[in-house]
């Protein structure tokens, strides 16, 4: 049997019994120290039970209400609040946020700012062990770690209580110079190409103020704030003492957007877990905080079994090529499978591959095409063929474009593609292109980094998708195996040809799934460096089928509609219509305005169906956690030359919580990872965090039963298989990262219509 010990990064604590006196207001006080209540959330249901209230809100809806919460106030009416009222769920959060704030500035060496619409606290702290450095005009400057942790007050509708969320964000970094010193550095000559710091490449900034307390004691408050934010609104922030967080544009300039994070194989819920341990020990385990939450736990909360489920381990199963005796081949892994040829061949039967490289580059590209065209990489590799199984040549010599501008290869590509063989080419043979990229992925150009996409826009003008390898890191990768004698760039190539098996038409793999009559559309979003949104829809049968996508601005919630009504009436016309429809969406769905326009599409359609809409978070979970203290794995120690158990904390893949209803839906949190009960589990496979999702029906009222909400958490964990730009596992479906992808390609395209085959994932 197998031995689990589940626990959540919360910790329990217990509303008052009896109603707290609260005191409100229409009018602000005298020293404007109240609280306004903008939300009619906000506005706890005993003031609006009370006459005054109700009058006041039947005169104009937009009446403000102030509250002083538990403070007496001269002018303001005492009202009994029920902590335990679900009505007052965001008053009471508000409550404990205001004084969560308050007992942590007591604390010299935090900085407290507020995050969400809820106004989170998140306290950032100086992590003295991790520092680092950059030159900047001849000069080295201290880069500091800032941990950063988020208090959430929140209610577990399962178990009935409240919790704080303890979670260690994503760590900043803090330059450790003031303004007036970075901006009294820039380059002394005028008429050079040294380029120096301005202001508008500050965001955030760090200000430090020394007050005096009511005592007469000196005290110091630490503020995170937008550096333009206090210059426009006359706010303290001297340039001689304020620092500056690294943001974009300054990561940029310092070159460390050019740095990939070295490869940890070690688990990061023991980090994650350590940090908010030793968070809790320090700041939640007092005498002050204890006359805040009455009854705070000690220990992070175990896991009720009752709320706790697990998809089948059939789920997990996939669907690969043939073998020997024409049997489809299954397995769970992709990484073996694959090398049985692919579910659904490529389907042309001529299929070339035109080189495009830097002319300096000419001994990786012969290379290049040997492996892909008959493999054999240290006789590890298979060929092309065998992955998208179709015969393989490389194209006519006049077709592989060299070019000698590394920098901007893009007008000599452009030019060699109006040569006579591309606009004469035999369309009976599928080209596609494997371009040798010279520029590094993490350059920080963005010159640099737009050629990628233009490259990729040039050749899908002559219907011609292309697959990016980087040199410097192909080279690298090499260069390791030479010496450690392996041959892990054999994977590289596993992995390029999956991708262009996929973009060919062809399925590397499927689910091992029988067909149901629903429609699964993704729908994704990109935020691009214009901030614009671009949103893009996928839809699949329930065996991972694509059928097709569109993409559109995200403003425009009348194409999204379209696109959905669309992918109804194309599967409708092959498989009759759907007897119910899934919508895995990257955000909260609004009811009233997206949800509705749905609604209408269906009943113009005559389609009465039930509509699931999962929300799946475009990243993993970081905020809330699932840990397993039981969690080991067989790691090999070669200092002692034997295997030794390591722990992990990673719960068993496929494990699922049960987070209790909201307003937006029933919450759930799903384990999507690669270690399987019985089965040998990998490091080099990773600790992906869990993923949060909302399941709910609008148009059935959200009755949802019990045997569907497990067949969609299910198809959410199968949907992160059948992803066809690695042999590796996902964390999250592809119905949100093939949206994200093609939404991230879009904006940088002349031409939006550039590829009209929406049944081909050219974008992987």
């Amino acid at each position: 049997m197998t031995v689990e010990k589940l626990f959540l990064n919360t910790l329990t604590f217990e509303y008052p019994k009896e109603p707290v006196k609260f005191y409100f207001s229409e009018k602000d006080d005298a020293e404007r120290k109240s609280t306004p209540l903008k939300s009619l959330v906000l506005i706890p249901k005993e003031v609006k039970q009370t006459q005054k209230y109700i009058d006041l809100f039947a005169g104009c809806g937009g009446v403000k209400i102030y509250t002083t919460f538990d403070l007496p106030a001269e002018g303001f009416d005492a009202i009994y609040i029920d902590f335990n009222a679900e009505e007052n769920e965001y008053l009471v959060k508000r409550y404990y946020n205001r004084r969560l704030e308050k007992y942590f500035r007591y604390y010299d060496d935090v900085v407290v700012t507020k995050s969400g619409i809820t106004d989170d606290i998140q306290i950032w702290l100086l992590n003295n062990g991790e520092k680092s450095h950059v030159n900047y005009n001849g000069k080295q400057y201290e880069l500091m770690t800032m941990d950063r942790f988020t208090i959430r007050v929140k209610y577990d509708r399962f178990n009935n209580r409240p919790y704080l969320l303890v979670a260690n964000d994503r760590p900043a970094l803090l330059l450790n110079a003031p303004l007036k010193k970075l901006f009294n550095d820039f380059p002394d000559e005028p008429f050079t190409n040294q380029t120096g710091i301005i202001p508008s490449m500050i965001n955030f900034v760090m200000t430090r103020e020394v007050k005096k307390g009511s005592i007469g004691k000196n005290y110091v408050v630490r503020r995170i704030d937008k550096y333009e934010y206090l210059q426009s609104h006359n706010m303290f922030c001297p340039l001689e003492t304020t620092l500056p967080i690294m943001g974009g544009e300054l990561k940029r300039f310092f070159g460390l957007d050019r740095h990939e994070a070295p490869r940890s194989f070690e688990s990061k819920y023991i980090r994650y877990k350590e940090k908010i341990e030793a968070f809790r020990k320090r700041f939640l385990n007092t005498e002050d905080i204890a006359k805040i939450f009455h009854n705070l736990a000690y220990d992070f909360t175990e896991v009720n079994p009752l709320q706790v489920g697990q998809t089948s381990s059939s789920k997990r199963m996939l669907i690969f090529g043939k073998d020997e005796n024409g049997n489809d081949v299954k397995n769970v892994r992709q990484q073996h499978g694959v090398n049985y040829g692919p579910h659904i061949k490529c389907p042309h039967t001529d299929v070339q591959m035109i080189f495009i490289f830097p002319k300096n580059s000419i001994a990786e590209a012969r290379d290049l095409i040997k492996y892909m065209r008959v493999g054999g990489y240290k006789g590890q590799s298979k060929a092309l063929s065998n992955y998208i199984g179709s015969n393989v040549a490389y194209a006519d010599k006049s077709f592989h474009i060299q070019f000698e501008d590394e920098t901007n290869p893009v007008p000599e590509i452009e030019k060699a593609l109006q040569a006579d063989c591309y606009r004469n080419k035999d369309n009976r043979i599928k080209y596609v292109g494997i371009y040798i990229s010279p520029i590094h992925k993490f350059s920080s150009a963005r010159d640099s980094k737009e050629c990628y996409y233009k490259i990729k826009e040039l050749l899908l003008k002559y219907d011609i998708p292309t697959q990016c390898i980087d040199r410097g890191r192909m080279n690298d990768m090499i260069d390791k195996d030479n010496r450690n004698q392996k041959a892990n760039f054999a994977y590289t190539l596993q992995n390029m040809s999956v991708a262009i098996c996929a973009k060919l038409g062809g399925s590397p793999w499927l689910l091992d799934e029988t067909e149901k009559k629903e429609l699964i559309i993704g729908i994704g979003a990109f935020r691009s460096e214009n901030q614009q949104y671009i949103g893009a829809a996928f839809s699949f049968d329930n065996t991972g089928i694509f059928n097709d996508y569109s993409y559109f601005e995200k403003s425009e919630l009348d194409e999204l509609v379209g696109a959905i009504k669309l992918a109804i009436m194309r599967y409708s016309s092959v498989n009759n219509p759907p007897e119910r429809i899934i919508i895995h969406y990257y955000k909260k769905i609004s009811r009233k305005r997206e949800f509705k326009k749905v609604e209408d599409m269906l009943q113009s359609l005559n389609l009465d169906v039930p509509v699931y809409i999962v929300t799946i978070n475009k990243t993993e979970s970081e905020d809330i956690v699932l840990f397993d203290e039981e969690s080991t794995y067989s790691s090999y120690n070669y200092q002692k030359r034997q295997s030794e158990s390591v722990k992990s904390l990673m719960p068993y893949s496929g494990k699922w919580v049960n987070l209790g209803p909201s307003k937006e839906g029933h919450r759930y949190l799903l384990c999507n990872n690669t270690r399987y009960e019985g089965e040998r589990f990998s490091a080099m496979d990773g600790f992906p965090f869990p993923i949060k999702l909302t399941i709910a029906c609008p148009n059935r009222n959200d009755e949802i039963d019990t045997p569907v909400v497990q067949q969609l958490i299910d198809q959410v964990y199968q949907f992160s298989r059948i992803y066809w730009k690695s042999v590796k596992q996902q964390g999250l479906p592809v119905t949100i990262k093939y949206p994200e992808m093609i939404a991230e390609i879009m904006p940088h395209f002349s031409d939006k219509a550039v590829y009209t085959e929406s049944n081909c994932l050219w974008f992987l």
